[in-house]
């Protein structure tokens, strides 16, 4: 019955569908099958104790290319991946109040600084030992430095723990690593192509990315609070699709200004919970990323090819990689947020996971030239193991923290 089942089953994905029924029936099956697979995985591992996320990242790798095959990771389902990865951190934001954020802002920076110094330099350290070159070496660095906020949000959304000094520690370097983890890479990747990156270039790359953050945030706060009172003269559905809107444009703008369409959206978030308490669209926009969120974790599996991961060489170094990859970010936790004592492990914790960020930046690598597939796989490895322990961690120490200070 079993083996009938994989035969079977292939013959239902979404490119088979697609030649002989259409192109729009394959894409609608390739997102039943994606929105099945995280449903039932994501319960089956909230039933085993587990965050939801991890099932979700562990059913793309079920249903994808490397398992069952059901389906790849078109353009159709990478872009509602981004869209589930964009109202993921929209709802984030509408959790998140912009003094909040500055209560924690000294600890947030150090531990953003940290955790880009300290995996840049072991990751540099890793390459150069297998005796990579400079820049490639660099690069395997700046694998090193991404962090997926988007996981670790979610996991704080699971445990209820978002209003914690802790988890806005962790968001508010999540967003200053994306900012100096893309101008990195932007440095990084032109020195690959043989660019030459000036100092001028560097810091225009990093004030756009600055600027809009301030931007956004000096302009949208006093401009929410003026027009509150005719905000709540709209229906619930009318300030929903105002809600939608603004989160939709902030991100898209975010990406002109060279950051990631999350941070935007983050940020759009920030501005409308001023507001929230008083505007009953919440509840909606939730709703709405409760559909949209897992099929972004499930294509975060969809997009690992296991087909690398078969030489016992690729797992040692891949291994070593990921305990380089977890220490550098426990301990830029641990300094960065030492004042906040326990709690500081959690931050280094939750700043672990690379999922799609480190995968995009391993993508762009092998696309140009930069690292060749050995070390592709490695760092593959790497993005795999810390997306899937690293939640499955910062619950346990969640959990613990919790009942430590119980008692």
């Amino acid at each position: 019955m079993f083996k009938f089942l994989l035969t079977f089953l292939p013959l239902l994905s979404g490119s088979a569908l697609a030649a002989s029924s259409g192109e729009t029936a394959g894409l609608l099956l390739g997102l039943f099958w994606v929105v099945l697979a995280a449903t039932l995985c994501g319960a089956l591992a909230s039933r085993l104790g587990m965050p939801a996320v991890v099932g979700q990242v562990l059913a793309g790798l079920l249903i994808g290319p490397g398992a069952l095959g059901l389906v790849q990771a078109d353009d159709f389902l990478l872009s509602l991946a981004e869209l589930g990865a964009v109202f993921l951190l929209f709802m984030v934001g509408l959790e998140t109040r912009f003094r909040d954020l500055l209560a924690v802002g000294k600890e947030a920076v150090l531990v953003a600084l940290l955790g880009i110094i300290l995996p840049l330099g072991l990751g540099l350290g890793f390459g150069l030992w297998q005796n990579l070159g400079t820049v490639s070496a660099l690069f395997v660095g700046t694998a090193l430095v991404a962090t997926s906020v988007g996981i670790t949000a979610k996991v704080l959304q699971e445990l209820g723990v978002m209003d914690a000094r802790f988890a806005q520690v962790i968001l508010g370097a999540a967003v200053i690593d994306d900012i100096l983890g893309l101008t990195l890479l932007a440095v990084v990747s032109g020195l690959g192509t043989g660019q030459s990156m000036g100092a001028a270039q560097v810091g225009l790359i990093l004030g756009l990315s600055l600027g809009f953050v301030a931007l956004v945030l000096t302009v949208g706060l006093p401009l929410i609070r003026r027009f509150e009172s005719r905000l709540r003269s709209l229906s619930v559905s009318r300030m929903f699709n105002v809600a939608v809107v603004t989160g939709l444009g902030v991100a898209a703008l975010s990406t002109v200004a060279g950051l990631a369409p999350i941070i935007g959206a983050f940020l759009a978030g920030m501005v409308l919970a001023e507001v929230k308490d008083e505007l009953e669209f919440e509840s909606k926009v939730q709703a709405l990323e409760a559909f949209l969120a897992p099929i972004f974790f499930v294509v975060v599996g969809l997009q690992v090819d296991l087909s690398v991961l078969t030489s016992a060489a690729v797992v040692l170094a891949g291994g070593a990689l990921t305990l380089l990859a977890v220490a550098g970010k426990v301990l830029g936790g641990l300094l960065g947020a030492r004042s906040l004592g326990q709690e500081a492990l959690l931050v280094g914790t939750g700043m672990v996971p690379r999922g799609e960020v480190g995968l995009i930046v391993a993508s762009l690598g092998l696309a140009a030239g930069i690292i060749e597939g050995p070390v592709y796989a490695q760092v593959l490895l790497m993005v795999l193991l810390t997306t899937v322990l690293a939640p499955l961690a910062l619950r346990v120490l969640v959990r613990r923290t919790a009942v430590g200070s119980v008692s």
